[in-house]
């Protein structure tokens, strides 16, 4: 048995059935009924989740019948494309620059498909860019002043490597990614 859309979102954003109770006011018992597909749900309640979610109510609801495929298809997206990302600007990490091209090339040709993937790939590009360009003027007070820009290009590329390791477990995990000090390019 496959768990509920809650389930899943719920899990994606780190929150127990409690923690969602607590935030949504709606009881612990009917989320472990949704959850369970033992109760359908009414729209408002099914709106008031996704707003503590931070998702889409329609990703909630249910399809029809007859698209059994369909209503598989998004949760498997979500898990095998989001680490993409993560993955792709830790390998170009390697070479200037490449930390920003790969996850944008990769989140240009699969943003659409799920609202996840977009959401994961601007997350890293903005984190990527916003780390970027703190690095790129270290390196330059590094040739100029090395005793005070080696340690701050040391700092900042050790916490972009970090940082885009710990969020992709977390996105393997299918827990909420988080990148600190991030500015929103996109």
């Amino acid at each position: 048995m496959r768990p509920s859309k809650l389930a899943v979102y719920r899990r994606k954003k780190g929150l127990t059935q409690e923690n969602l109770a607590e935030l949504s006011g709606v009881t612990t018992r009917t989320i472990q009924r949704i959850e369970k597909g033992s109760v359908v749900p009414h729209i408002q309640t099914l709106k008031i989740l996704a707003a503590c979610l931070e998702i889409d109510p329609e990703l909630l609801m249910d399809k029809p019948e007859g698209s059994v495929a369909e209503q598989e298809e998004p949760a498997a997206k979500n898990s095998s494309i989001s680490p993409l990302f993560h993955l792709a600007a830790l390998i170009g990490l390697i070479l200037p620059i490449l930390n920003i091209i790969f996850p944008f090339l990769l989140w240009l040709f699969k943003r659409h498909e799920t609202p996840e993937d977009d959401q994961q790939g601007k997350q890293v590009l903005n984190f990527h860019l916003s780390m970027s360009i703190l690095l790129y003027p270290s390196i330059v007070v590094m040739v100029f002043y090395f005793p005070v820009g080696f340690p701050l290009t040391a700092m900042v590329y050790v916490f972009m490597v970090c940082m885009t390791l710990i969020n992709l477990y977390r996105s393997i995990k299918l827990l909420p990614v988080k990148y600190p000090f991030s500015y929103a390019f996109f």
